[in-house]
């Protein structure tokens, strides 16, 4: 079962059911703002767009500074002239799950999508800490809205969103509270910390004892163990990690959260709907809540994920007319 939650009313099933024709609706308003998307959402899931000879789509690597640290990032440039809306992309913990297949059609829809690496992530300069992912997307962020970096890179400095996926999903809500000019926040699968902070101070349950042993194995995180995991969820205070609580930031701003009905990860019942009831009694946020069938990567759902995004940001995250 599919559930839409359109400010606070929950249609169960309709968004799914009714994709094509709202994506149809999205288009036609775009046609009459002059925000066409480059394709269909059909067309941008499986058809190459034309070769645009004057500004044809490219991919661009940048070196972009956070606390004093280069981080790689690529941006796939969409073709035309723009200036693109640009949606940043922030992966998970270490950041196997990429969701490239994702970024590939929101650029064939008309979308810059900008993919990097946190400080300490991968090679990125630095060490890696939870509590840092934020002020990283700020500095990517700030980067993009740079006037000679986005007119270099037809990037449209007022049409910025950010995608993020199950730590990256906590690092966008975490940013996206804290950036005033954010258009829109995607957090799929998001991860809620404070509920990791909980386990720890507990005295290391099931939760944190896993989350320990994994980060122990993660050699592409400088400076990241088990032990580092455990101080840094103990002693930073809660606010920091409980992500119910960041909705005050995020008002005003459109906000699409989708998980997967089989996610063990970051499971409905605990990290996504007591956070989505958070926002909407709170009030002033444009929410899309989803729950899809899915793991906590989608792995059987790619498709239908990538339709949901495509719509929404069509009609959520383009910029003005």
């Amino acid at each position: 079962m599919t559930y839409s939650r359109i400010g606070g009313v929950i249609v169960p099933g309709f968004y799914l059911k009714n994709s094509k024709m709202l994506a149809g609706v999205f288009v036609a308003l775009a046609l009459v703002s002059g925000l066409a998307p480059a394709q269909s959402i059909d067309d941008a899931l499986s058809v190459d767009p034309s070769h645009n000879v004057d500004y044809p789509a490219s991919v661009v690597e940048l070196s972009i500074e956070s606390g004093g640290h280069r981080m790689p990032a690529h941006l796939y440039v969409a073709a035309g002239a723009g200036p693109h809306p640009t949606i940043v992309f922030l992966h998970g913990l270490p950041g196997n799950e990429r969701n490239l297949d994702l970024a590939q059609a929101l650029r064939r829809f008309g979308f810059n999508t900008l993919y990097f690496h946190y400080r300490g992530a991968w090679g990125a300069e630095g060490e890696y800490r939870f509590s840092q992912l934020p002020r990283d997307v700020l500095a990517v962020l700030e980067y993009l809205r740079n006037e000679k970096h986005a007119d270099r890179l037809r990037v449209d400095p007022e049409a910025l969103s950010i995608l993020g996926h199950s730590l990256g999903g906590y690092a966008a809500l975490a940013s996206g509270a804290r950036d005033e000019d954010l258009r829109c926040v995607i957090a799929l699968s998001p991860a809620n910390l404070g509920l990791w902070q909980l386990d720890v101070k507990r005295g290391g349950g099931e939760t944190s004892s896993r989350l320990k042993a994994y980060a122990d194995e993660l050699f592409m995180l400088e400076g990241f163990t088990g032990e580092r995991l455990e101080e840094e969820l103990a002693f930073v205070d809660a606010a920091v990690w409980d992500t119910t609580g960041f909705g005050a930031g995020l008002k005003g701003k459109a906000l699409l959260m989708i998980v997967g009905e089989q996610d063990d990860v970051t499971p409905v019942a605990t990290m996504f709907t007591p956070v989505v009831e958070a926002y909407e009694a709170l009030g002033g946020i444009d929410i899309t809540a989803m729950v899809i069938s899915g793991d906590h990567s989608f792995s059987w759902s790619r498709i239908q994920l990538t339709r949901e995004i495509l719509g929404w940001s069509d009609a959520h995250c383009r910029g003005a007319p």
